[in-house]
């Protein structure tokens, strides 16, 4: 069976932003790098939101429009977004990275988020949103090829998905140098459903590398 290809731009965003400051959620710029997955996606492309920030930034604080991802997420917590004061912040969203992928005709976004509620911090959370021709939607429904997706962003940081692409091994990386062989074909190419039952199982080592 021949082998298909996805070419995975990450993007690392480095800006620098005051608290209540917002991201233009809609120029990312930054260093492209390559990962290539088993399986043919026209557009791939990853971002860390956080990547060179301060803690303070990539926090949304406010409701921001519902023509991108990031709007439709806010949407989720408009309530909570419009109920903060003027001068202080109460309930705000952290965002941490974003996987964007062409499926057949389709645009599917997967945002990796926490969300903060006084001084109560959430878990990771995934929001989806598809865009057909030019308008997003938040999406509900998931095939097994979205939850794959989800599931390697749910529990990965962008830095741990490189290195597992990564053809040297890098001496700080030593338990995702030992997992390659089970996640890659001899031209170092990954295969999805293998790197997610990977990253699954040995949940618990790879653990001390997730920092996002």
């Amino acid at each position: 069976m021949k082998k298909m290809k996805i070419k995975l731009i990450i993007t690392l965003l480095c800006l620098s932003h005051s608290l209540f400051a917002q991201l233009d959620y809609e120029k990312f710029t930054g260093e492209k790098g390559m990962i290539t997955f088993d399986k043919e996606y026209s557009y791939v492309n990853l971002y860390d939101y956080q990547i060179n920030a301060s803690k303070e930034d990539s926090l949304i604080t406010k409701k921001l429009s519902t023509t991108i991802p990031e709007g439709l997420l806010t949407d989720v917590y408009s309530e909570e977004l419009l109920n903060n004061p003027k001068d202080s912040v109460t309930f705000e969203v952290r965002m941490k990275s974003r996987l964007l992928v062409d499926i057949n005709t389709e645009r599917i976004c997967f945002i990796k988020y926490q969300t903060r509620s006084n001084s109560s911090m959430s878990n990771d959370k995934i929001f989806k949103a598809i865009r057909t021709e030019s308008n997003w939607a938040a999406l509900s429904n998931s095939t097994t090829e979205i939850q794959l997706l989800e599931q390697i962003l749910q529990d990965t940081s962008v830095e741990m998905l490189f290195q597992f692409y990564n053809y040297n091994d890098n001496p700080e990386f030593e338990v995702i140098n030992k997992l390659k062989p089970e996640v890659k074909d001899k031209k170092g190419v990954l295969n999805i459903k293998k790197l997610a039952e990977v990253i699954n199982t040995n949940k618990a080592v790879l653990q001390k590398y997730y920092k996002e």
